[in-house]
């Protein structure tokens, strides 16, 4: 079997490669990464030793270009991204293909509980890019009037929130300037470093070998923990390559990456480099520092407020997809979702997520009030969410792929070192900031959890109180209940066990329709379901049928359309009228000696009260719709 997991291309691949989804790909895939000149050399300016200033410039440039290339170009566009999920990527892709072969009658997998904790990491990560993208380019005006620097702050707040307050609308609009806008902050990236080379010689080129940070790392041993976190930011954001694929294809992020955004990334940086070993001295600034002062300040300035606000864009419609995913593999809550786009089904927008992270956003701004200040807190989720998709990936290639032990090994130990000394690096900055994104990161994955062992619990509680479908209809007597005209499709997630809505709807009304159809919508490890989605049609007596139909974790199913196929293969006929469909949702009520906690329970509890019924993520028009309440605990019988 070949590296890439066999499936089908994304749809952007199968359209071909042309310059608009060359364009697409620079503007989201890279939105983050592209942004890290902003602040990331500027950092590890601080830590130049002034006695050594060449070997210090050398050895500081020389790990930021090992760094863009180890990572980005070796790790994630050479291996993991070729262990795509039938064309898309991200944790979550991993997770998909790993299910598997993780299953667990009790408890959480390890692995499973790895995986989450990076897609939490991610989440957290999604707070404090935005924040220090707009902050560290509204600090140009700074450079250009210093009497300005009081309305950075404000500015930067009101950048924002105006920012999440037009995701509503969909990013459809204001997408086809992604691309553009970034392309002229790459070729402007590129125009700054070239024309600092050309001015101060290019003698800094020679950072190239890697023996520079080598050796300032052994003469420097005492501040190497601290330059290497700061290098790790001009990798941040290199997880959006992965996430990402699935819009675009791995073809025309390569291409975006080795024709535009790597080459201006690295002639920006060996530019400032150039610029501060001319100079003797870093400039509080090294990237504002490339243009003089002035209107050329301010202009600079304005493209870096439109370049963060594409990154930070790239970034929330990257959190909606991510928890969308996890919401579709029963890790969170079925949330309110809204399509904002008629054409792209990618293109969500969901509510609760837009208010959290614009509230985090803005507070954070308000929190640590300048770029220099964030940058404690920035890195660690991003570090750790590497380090998960080193650990998910070696499990994919050697579950799915099949490949070697030796090979596997060799890459899964050369990831982690890189990503281990950049996630040790930034773990000293846990009390001066780096708390913050994994104190972020924690409330996430505590919920993931929570929500994954409370269904699990609601299955067995229903799999020890339910008798099966097929003792049940062996039992039945329908003379003695009514038979009413029309169809009832009762949803249910295990279509062997009498559903919940068909027992409540016999007692209550003592009565069955004509025709009765027990429907599961499976979930399936894919992102979509090509073709019919119906995998199993079993007519039953009494009228009864069951069916199950199964679906990807990006698909939206029409229950209708699923229900005229059973009816079409089952009986050649029209679905009979009136439709009616049956349902039902669990109510939680937290007990003493449970299998749960009591602080579970009630966040739990609270998490089913808040969340939408997961029938409302399927298109359908019944006719109508009967929804029954049931409450469940979680007693531990062994305890009784």
């Amino acid at each position: 079997m070949g590296e890439q997991i066999q499936g089908d291309e994304p749809a952007a691949a199968k359209k071909g490669l042309s310059g608009a989804l060359l364009l697409g790909a620079l503007g989201v895939v890279f939105g983050d990464i592209g942004t890290s000149p902003l602040y990331a050399f500027s950092t590890a300016c601080k830590y130049l030793d002034a006695g050594q200033m060449t070997e210090s410039v050398l050895g500081i440039t020389s790990m930021f270009f090992w760094a863009l290339i180890l990572v980005v170009s070796v790790k994630y566009l050479g291996f993991v991204m070729r262990a795509d999920n039938h064309g898309e990527g991200g944790v979550f892709a991993l997770l998909a293909q790993l299910r598997p072969y993780i299953a667990s009658k009790s408890g959480t997998p390890i692995i499973l509980i790895i995986i989450i904790f990076g897609a939490a990491l991610l989440l957290g990560d999604g707070v404090i890019t935005p924040a220090i993208s707009v902050l560290s380019a509204v600090e140009g005006l700074e450079f250009f009037e210093p009497r300005l620097e009081r309305f950075i702050v404000p500015l930067s707040m009101l950048v924002l929130a105006g920012l999440f307050a037009v995701q509503r609308f969909g990013t459809g609009k204001i997408g086809v300037l992604f691309g553009p806008v970034m392309l002229v902050w790459f070729l402007t990236l590129a125009a700054l470093g070239a024309w600092q080379l050309y001015q101060h010689g290019f003698f800094v080129l020679s950072a190239i070998n890697p023996m520079h940070a080598v050796t300032f790392l052994f003469t420097h041993a005492h501040t190497a923990i601290l330059v290497i976190g700061a290098v790790v930011l001009c990798v941040t954001g290199a997880e959006a390559l992965f996430a990402d694929m699935g819009h675009f294809g791995r073809l025309p992020i390569k291409l975006a990456w080795y024709g535009v955004a790597l080459p201006a990334l690295l002639l920006n940086y060996f530019g400032q480099a150039a610029l501060v070993l001319a100079a003797g001295v870093p400039p509080e600034n090294t990237f504002y520092a490339l243009v003089p002062d002035g209107w050329p300040t301010l202009m600079l300035t304005i493209l870096a407020t439109l370049a963060t606000i594409v990154a930070s864009q790239a970034l929330i419609s990257g959190s909606f997809a991510l928890v969308r995913q996890a919401i579709q593999l029963r890790l969170l809550p079925p949330l309110k979702i809204v399509h904002t786009s008629v054409e792209h089904e990618s293109q969500i927008f969901i509510p609760l997520v837009n208010l959290s992270l614009g509230v985090m956003c803005v507070f954070t701004v308000m929190m640590f009030r300048s770029a220099e200040n964030l940058a404690s807190a920035y890195g660690l989720a991003d570090t750790g969410a590497m380090m998960v998709t080193s650990i998910a990936y070696f499990q994919v290639r050697r579950k799915r792929l099949k490949k070697g032990i030796v090979g596997s090994v060799v890459l899964l130990v050369l990831f982690l070192t890189i990503d281990f000394a950049f996630f040790g690096a930034n773990l000293i900055k846990l009390l001066s900031g780096g708390y913050y994104p994994l104190a972020i990161a924690g409330v996430v994955f505590l919920l993931m959890v929570t929500y994954r062992t409370g269904r699990r619990l609601i299955h067995a509680y229903h799999a020890e109180r339910r008798e099966p479908l097929s003792a049940f209809l062996e039992n039945l007597k329908p003379e003695e209940y009514n038979r009413l005209p029309g169809t009832a499709v009762f949803l249910t997630g295990n279509n062997l066990i009498m559903p919940i809505a068909l027992a409540n709807h016999l007692r209550v009304y003592n009565s069955l329709r004509e025709r009765n159809i027990v429907l599961t919508m499976a979930p399936e490890s894919i992102p979509r379901v090509d073709g019919e989605m119906i995998t199993e049609t079993v007519p039953l007596p009494h009228g009864f049928v069951r069916v199950t139909a199964s679906y990807g974790y990006e698909d939206n199913p029409d229950l209708d359309e699923i229900l005229a196929e059973a009816e079409s293969r089952l009986f050649a006929g029209a679905v009979p009228r009136p439709v009616i469909y049956f349902v039902s949702r669990e109510r939680l009520t937290p007990t003493r000696n449970a299998l749960m906690s009591q602080f579970k329970q009630r966040m739990f509890a609270f998490m089913l009260r808040n969340s939408r019924p997961i029938y409302e993520y399927f298109r359908w028009q019944p006719d109508d719709f009967i929804e029954t309440i049931q409450t469940v605990r979680f007693d531990d019988e062994k305890e009784k």
